[in-house]
């Protein structure tokens, strides 16, 4: 009889509650709530819906089929648009914590990472946004992906930080948040081209972190005007560090980026630009824990 009443948890929930733990998110908003779910009921549906890739109304079929309300120890599976009013109540920020959380899972110390962009289509753009677009340019063409930068680690493929943004801020400017971020377990930051800057440089060796990236090639315009630029002593010494083998380990981050878009979708289903970012940065939890599941089973696998 017993057995008739034993819970199985499975790991995946096992590693988000310990992701959950790690960024200590309140079990409730307010003390006077009803408690019947809670914030990391609400979250682990999130994760587990994008593991999914399918929609808030499916899922909800999907859970009662997987009877995921006994794993969770709850009456019933929540309506669809109690999941999609959480995530809308949540600030984006919350979520970039529980990715940045991953890492102290595996206890990842001097770090080679690479930082990349990349985009996740839109497929369900709001109305409203791009009739009012239009209205204010003819001209203007309304973005039809969230841009995201990825800031990966080349040897367990785990992403350490990300951002998401919808408008035309450029990658360059989040470079420097990202790695003061994580700069703890930094040791090498490799980057292409778009992030030449000396300013970016120059906030890695303050965090003594080593950083390998290449220089944009100088050509003339068309009508053979412009001059070379003079590299100040600070630019010559970058050049004489840059190492060409070390950076070719960048590509690395490419089969991330690869990686999460074939399991996860390479495409977002939100109306409103925040719940569209928020959602990539959940598809970079779920890929997190994921991707922590497989390296620990290798590890087992090894030791035995």
């Amino acid at each position: 009889m017993n057995a008739l009443y034993e819970i199985r948890v499975s790991g995946f929930y096992k590693l988000c509650l310990r992701v959950f733990e790690e960024i200590r998110f309140p079990f409730c908003f307010s003390n006077f709530s009803k408690k019947m779910y809670g914030n990391f009921v609400h979250t682990f549906l999130l994760v587990y819906k994008e593991r999914l890739n399918v929609s808030y109304r499916r899922f909800v079929e999907i859970a009662e089929d997987l009877n995921l309300k006994r794993m969770l120890c709850i009456k019933r599976i929540p309506h669809y648009t109690t999941t999609q009013k959480f995530m809308q109540k949540v600030n984006k920020k919350v979520f970039e914590k529980m990715v940045r959380a991953c890492r102290k899972l595996l206890n990842l110390k001097d770090v080679t990472a690479s930082i990349d962009g990349t985009g996740f289509s839109n497929t369900n753009p709001s109305h409203y946004y791009v009739k009012r677009s239009k209205e204010q340019d003819k001209e203007i063409k309304v973005k039809n992906y969230t841009k995201t930068m990825f800031l990966a680690d080349n040897k367990s493929k785990l992403i350490l930080n990300v951002k998401t943004f919808s408008d035309k801020t450029a990658e360059t400017t989040q470079f420097k948040q990202m790695v003061q971020e994580v700069h703890d377990i930094l040791k090498t930051i490799l980057a292409d081209k778009g992030f030449d800057s000396m300013s970016n440089r120059k906030h890695c060796w303050k965090q003594n972190i080593e950083v390998h990236i290449p220089f944009r090639e100088w050509k003339q315009n068309r009508k053979g005007y412009g001059h070379k630029p003079k590299h100040s002593a600070k630019r010559r010494r970058a050049l004489k560090i840059f190492n060409k083998t070390k950076y070719n380990y960048r590509a690395l981050i490419e089969s991330v980026n690869s990686s999460i878009k074939r399991t996860l979708g390479s495409y977002v289903c939100s109306k409103r630009a925040d719940n569209q970012q928020k959602q990539v940065t959940i598809k970079a939890i779920t890929y997190n824990i994921e991707q922590i599941g497989r390296t620990i089973k290798i590890n087992l696998y090894i030791n035995c």
